[in-house]
């Protein structure tokens, strides 16, 4: 087996050479042009193919001003873009790479300068409204939404999603979009599965609220005196940490740490998003309760809201249902098999199930009333004026306080869940690619709430 890929290993370096350091290589050279204005910036790599065999190919980079050389023996190629995206700012620009590709030869002992590839682009579609179509949901409304969201999930390169749609408390439109898997294209179907990420938080806060009205946790009293913590004991600080700054997000704590680690900044005085707090808060809901967070998922969250298809652990059932994920590029992803419930991440789940969730929440289910104030009170705010409750993301918006929850992983999930308060209207998307941010942020909340004057 050894020898076998140190041969490979010996013929991906032989071609390499003869292709780019051979006495026999000639100079290449030319430029890339966008077809529209105010495109700026150019992607940073090339791709060639000898035409003669599709197996050898080679990347060849390109300056800031679109210029690129390289190196080629004769022969013919294929010049394209590498990838089908070029950042734009905080969106990107779709490159149309069936018309981008430019087939030239080298020959005759003359090197080539000339080489000019024009990036052709896929215009973004353009279904944004004056007004959310929320506004005035009818029966038609169904249409317009899938078309949507194919739309937007052509452009973005999403392979599948998962939508569900409340306005006054009911969930007036569902459905599921795309393929699980882009190599397999086994479609999503109503049960598929998808990584919810860090809207997980939001469960954990409500769980937490719920053995706080048992009088078993004190927002207010320092986490160590129920649960130390020994990769932070170092550090006297932490032990002003509460439960209110996790759920709030002011531990101090980095995101995530391996072994022993400092805190960032003195708790409770500023934001600090943490999933490595929501997971030390685990641990003490654990042990103020002595059960499992499994069994706390059962008793305080799936029974009292009688609640379904919402996984925390993997299992041979879920993820057999379980999209794989999509990282950008495209690259897919193995579906993950998480052994214990992760609290900062590891939810899986549906737009539909969730939606029932998001539903007990306008309704203020399973807890208190004044509980549900502390709930959705503005406890923090992020430096870019977000503003955090406990466990839930809260924004002011001309349109009144909205309240939920973002979530990514690695694997290449993205989704959101987002509720206007005041319209009595919002929605949950889970998309199995990193593109899938943007059909949700902001493009889902115009087409369906805001308007597209209304980011």
């Amino acid at each position: 087996m050894i020898r076998v890929f140190l041969s490979l290993l010996i013929m991906c370096s032989v071609f390499l050479i003869s292709h780019s350091q051979s006495s026999d290589s000639l100079a290449i050279s030319g430029t890339l042009l966008w077809d529209k204005e105010g495109i700026s910036g150019f992607p940073n790599t090339l791709k060639v193919t000898d035409v003669a065999d599709n197996t050898l190919v080679k990347n060849v980079t390109v300056d800031s001003l679109g210029h690129f050389k390289t190196q080629l023996t004769t022969g013919k190629y294929r010049l394209e873009p590498s990838r089908s995206y070029h950042w734009q700012g905080e969106d990107i620009v779709r490159v149309d790479m069936i018309n981008t590709q430019q087939e030239f030869e080298v020959s005759n002992g003359q090197p080539k300068s000339d080489i000019v590839l024009t990036l052709r682009t896929i215009n973004k579609p353009q279904r944004i409204p004056d007004q959310g179509i929320l506004h005035k949901f009818n029966d038609y409304a169904a249409k317009d939404i899938n078309a949507f969201v194919k739309a937007y999930m052509s452009y973005y390169e999403v392979p599948g999603a998962s939508l569900a749609i409340i306005k006054n408390g009911e969930v007036v439109f569902h459905n599921h979009y795309g393929v699980k898997n882009s190599a397999t294209n086994e479609e999503v179907n109503a049960e598929t599965l998808f990584e919810a990420g860090s809207i997980t938080k939001t469960v954990l806060a409500f769980i937490a609220m719920r053995i706080y009205e048992k009088g078993l946790l004190n927002l207010d009293q320092p986490l160590y005196q129920y649960q130390s913590f020994e990769d932070i004991s170092h550090d006297d600080r932490y032990k002003k940490i509460t439960a209110r700054m996790v759920l709030s997000h002011r531990t101090g704590f980095p995101n995530w740490a391996r072994g022993k680690f400092d805190l960032k900044f003195e708790p409770g005085t500023k934001f600090g998003y943490s999933g490595e707090a929501f997971e030390y808060l685990k641990r003490v809901l654990e042990a103020v309760t002595d059960k499992s967070m499994s069994e706390l998922i059962k008793d305080e969250f799936l029974t009292p809201l009688k609640l379904k298809d919402i996984y925390f652990k993997g299992s041979e059932f879920e993820i057999g249902l379980a999209a794989n994920g999509h990282k950008f590029g495209g690259d897919v992803s193995e579906k993950r098999d998480i052994k214990s419930p992760m609290m900062a991440f590891s939810m899986v789940t549906n737009a539909l199930a969730f939606a029932q969730f998001a539903m007990a929440l306008r309704n203020r289910k399973g807890l208190k009333a004044d509980t549900y104030d502390e709930l959705f009170k503005i406890h923090s705010t992020r430096d870019d004026g977000t503003h955090w409750g406990l466990g839930f993301r809260i924004e002011e918006t001309k349109f009144g306080r909205t309240y939920g929850h973002s979530g990514s992983t690695n694997p290449g999930f993205i989704g959101n869940y987002v509720y206007y308060d005041a319209l009595d209207m919002g929605y949950v998307v889970i998309t199995n690619s990193q593109t899938g941010g943007w059909l949700s942020l902001p493009l889902l909340t115009q087409f369906l709430i805001t308007g597209k004057d209304n980011p």
